[in-house]
């Protein structure tokens, strides 16, 4: 659980990037909904200080505008699952229409659960899971090797991640080292 100085930190920074579009009551909503997104509606308004009715309407705004998506996420490193990012550059000729079924590949493939396109669109970043790191390396190269526009890549296994989705996670980084 945050510190009550790093939860009165982040509202600041959320409430100076998001000012234009949300109001206090939305950050709130949100910092409470992602560390409990099982919460009910009525429980969101004891939490606010507010009637059911604000609760329940604000946040059907925020997901109705898309702002918030309350989903389930599997914790990979509590999980011990191996993960590991991808930085993929691709070629300097490469072509939108390649792009695209690259990255509908990437999106396809059931061992990659996230693709990150950069601005610059000549650089995504892949990250793919599996249950040791023989099995992801071998998938890594085999989905590599099946791309024809990507002029190089560098693997970063991760052995840990110390702060994910507000969480602090213990370091656990066994698995990979028996695997």
């Amino acid at each position: 659980m945050q510190s009550d100085i790093n939860s009165e930190e982040e509202f600041e920074l959320l409430k100076s990037v998001l000012g234009d579009e949300w109001d206090e009551m939305d950050i709130k909503i949100y910092q409470i909904l992602r560390d409990n997104g099982r919460m009910t509606d009525t429980e969101l308004a004891e939490e606010l200080g507010t009637s059911i009715t604000t609760a329940r309407r604000r946040r059907k705004q925020l997901q109705e505008k898309g702002y918030l998506m309350v989903m389930a996420l599997l914790v990979l490193q509590k999980a011990n699952v191996v993960y590991t990012d991808v930085l993929v550059k691709l070629s300097s000729d490469a072509t939108v229409e390649k792009l695209d079924e690259f990255i509908d590949d990437a999106v396809e493939n059931v061992r990659i659960y996230e693709v990150t396109q950069y601005l610059n669109k000549k650089a995504i970043l892949l990250r793919f899971l599996e249950s040791d790191l023989k099995s992801i390396n071998k998938e890594i190269t085999n989905f590599i090797l099946e791309q024809d526009i990507i002029d190089d890549y560098e693997i970063l296994p991760a052995s840990m991640t110390p702060k994910a989705w507000n969480r602090v996670l213990k370091n656990n980084p066994q698995k990979m080292i028996d695997d």
